[in-house]
């Protein structure tokens, strides 16, 4: 009887030591359900909406386009570099190209109406067109 007694006694520690890792266990999941609810309150409208993106992104993401991502994000602030440093300031420069190509043109009508003032200058022009259309056809021959 005295070792059913102490078997007894035996399990009835193991319970208490049972029953005090899960009084601490519950103590530090409160604890950890206590921090996380503000957290989930705060997210939850944005987690509601970006779910079924994610769902499909989930689904249609392989490995290759993840590491492609990756190398992308890698290499963002390289490309931001050369955005800011050569391409935004070519474009800037763009800005007066229409105005130069207008002064280019109105030149160009200047040159043209001084060469048609001069003596000759239609011989000129149609022996140039001549020679241009004999250029042309042997080449549209030669190709």
């Amino acid at each position: 009887m005295d070792a059913t007694r102490q078997r007894a006694e035996q399990a009835v520690t193991d319970v208490g030591s049972t029953v005090g890792r899960a009084d601490e266990l519950v103590g530090r999941a409160e604890g950890m359900v206590g921090r996380a609810e503000p957290l989930l309150a705060d997210y939850e409208p944005a987690l509601v909406a970006l779910a079924p993106s994610l769902r499909r992104l989930a689904a249609e993401f392989d490995a290759t386009e993840v590491d492609a991502l990756i190398t992308l994000i890698d290499r963002l602030p390289q490309v931001l570099g050369h955005l800011d440093d050569q391409v935004l300031p070519a474009l800037k420069g763009l800005e007066n190209v229409g105005t130069d190509v207008h002064d280019l043109v109105d030149t160009v009508q200047d040159m043209r109406q001084i060469v048609k003032g001069f003596p000759g200058s239609r011989l000129f022009r149609r022996r140039g067109a001549e020679e241009i259309a004999e250029d042309e056809a042997r080449e549209g021959a030669g190709g």
